[in-house]
């Protein structure tokens, strides 16, 4: 077996890659393809997994400035495109920046992440937000060894300074997991609000301070205290030898509903040695952001058969996930695949769509039942021009494109030579997302398949246009019919 000790950590060399290529892209014109979360999440896990105490940090701090740098593109998108509110984005990124600044400003490691992002607290002009990312993108970050190198023991005693600077960087609290009702928490976890939750919790600490007793776990936001009920957890000193790991279980309880287009809740866990005296700074690491949706499709339905429901808020989160496109564009995606999911319902429940179609009957048909929704209603548009030929519908330059097919289909793949025509489209209306809706009008001779899987996106690669493809089955066979 090959002896790592001192070797260079190479996972980070890919994470660094993803880093750059986001910012940059930032850089050149304030959009960016890149999942910023994703890539966040990414840069908490490998915190933990660094032997260096300044490594770790100085990748945990990264990774909350780019939670922050998304907020702030899509405040530049929402002003270009005058969408209403654009400057909570704005505001949010102020103040999640002050909660980072306090923590991690005066730290040597992540000092030049402070200065590159300084600006950040009196941003008032859009095109800050390049000169921001392009000064982050610069910054040289620590290189990670799989295990620190230790000092031989005769050692000890001959330079008392930096015994004594060694033994103050060495601590670290890392975040290594939260459970949210027993499931491991996801990006953006679902929970039902007004109903408490247990959050469970799982922490390492490299090793324990002689002349603390306790350590708290304190949950921060820049939600309003009103709307959340997060657990402080607090663990007593640990028999044993270091590091030690510990869980514990809290009550958790958001305190108001979401509605469908509101950002989910962010909430960040600190960490604190008590009595509160020395001068022993501790690095936190890891998994330490908890972002929680409580939208409640019970409560408000979206489109009125829960299954479909859930799927439309993992379709919404997987939009949300894109840096760069404006919240309107992910609203009137929304707004059109509500009362399509709807129809795909009833299609199933009441087989809606028997005998022969085409697309041009189809098309009547939904754009009556698009028509009667009030979120929908004249914005909707038909035939408008688009890249040389003529879309179906669309919503505020967002198109809908309609096909009929008469061959069974059994997962929204089945429909993927059509995505090139529907990207085309969004493309030349400027729009990174577009909807294709399918008719499935064959006689079908077995059960149907459940609506809720016949709808999902899929990612144009050239162009990086989000397809949201629904499928509706027609022509369902009569359950009696099957069992002969």
């Amino acid at each position: 077996m090959t002896d790592k000790r001192n070797l260079i950590h190479s996972d980070p060399f890919s994470a660094r890659l993803q880093v750059s290529e986001a910012l940059w892209s930032i850089s050149k014109d304030g959009m960016c393809a890149h999942d910023l979360k994703g890539i966040s999440a990414g840069l908490d896990g490998l915190s933990i997994t660094f032997s260096s105490t300044a490594a770790a940090k100085a990748y945990n701090a990264l990774a909350d400035l780019l939670r922050i740098m998304d907020a702030m593109v899509q405040w530049r998108g929402a002003v270009l495109n005058a969408e209403m509110e654009a400057d909570r984005f704005l505001r949010s990124a102020k103040e999640r920046f002050g909660l980072w600044a306090r923590e991690y400003r005066d730290a040597a490691v992540t000092q030049p992440l402070f200065t590159a992002t300084a600006g950040i607290s009196s941003i008032s002009s859009i095109d800050q937000v390049c000169d921001i990312a392009r000064a982050l993108v610069r910054v040289p970050l620590p290189v990670g060894v799989f295990e620190r190198p230790v000092r031989p023991a005769w050692t000890a005693g001959l330079d008392p300074e930096k015994d004594s600077e060694e033994e103050r960087v060495e601590l670290t609290v890392a975040f290594l997991k939260f459970h949210i009702d027993g499931t491991p928490a996801a990006d953006v976890h679902q929970v039902t609000p007004s109903q408490v939750h247990d959050l469970e919790i799982e922490v390492r600490v490299s090793r324990w301070p002689e002349d603390k007793h306790e350590l708290h776990l304190t949950p921060i936001s820049v939600e309003p205290k009103a709307t959340y009920d997060f657990p402080t957890f607090s663990f007593a000193k640990p028999l044993g030898d270091p590091p030690f790991t510990m869980q514990q279980v809290g009550r958790a309880l958001l305190l108001m509903p979401q509605g469908l287009h509101a950002r989910p809740f962010e909430f960040k866990y600190t960490a604190e040695f008590l009595p509160e005296r020395g001068d022993q700074p501790v690095a936190i690491v890891g998994h330490r952001t908890l972002i929680v949706d409580g939208a409640d499709p019970v409560r408000d339905p979206l489109c009125g058969y829960p299954l479909l429901d859930q799927r439309l808020l993992l379709v919404r989160n997987a939009l949300r996930r894109r840096s760069g496109v404006p919240q309107r564009e992910t609203v009137d995606a929304l707004r059109l695949l509500t009362p399509l999911c709807n129809l795909a319902g009833r299609a199933v429940q009441d087989n809606e769509f028997k005998g022969q179609w085409n697309e041009a009957t189809f098309q009547q048909h939904v754009r009556a039942e698009l028509r009667r929704s009030p979120l929908v209603g004249v914005d909707l548009d038909e035939h408008a021009n688009a890249a040389g030929g003529i879309t179906d519908l669309s919503l505020r330059g967002l198109p809908l494109e309609l096909k009929v097919r008469n061959v069974v289909v059994t997962s929204v793949d089945d429909c993927s030579k059509f995505i090139p025509q529907a990207t085309s489209y969004a493309v030349a209306k400027s729009k990174r997302t577009t909807v294709l809706c399918v008719l499935d009008a064959s006689p079908k001779k077995a059960t149907p398949v459940s609506p809720e899987a016949l709808l999902d996106i899929r990612i144009h690669p050239e162009s990086g246009v989000a397809v949201c493809i629904l499928v509706i089955q027609g022509n369902l066979a009569k359950p009696s019919e099957l069992s002969r």
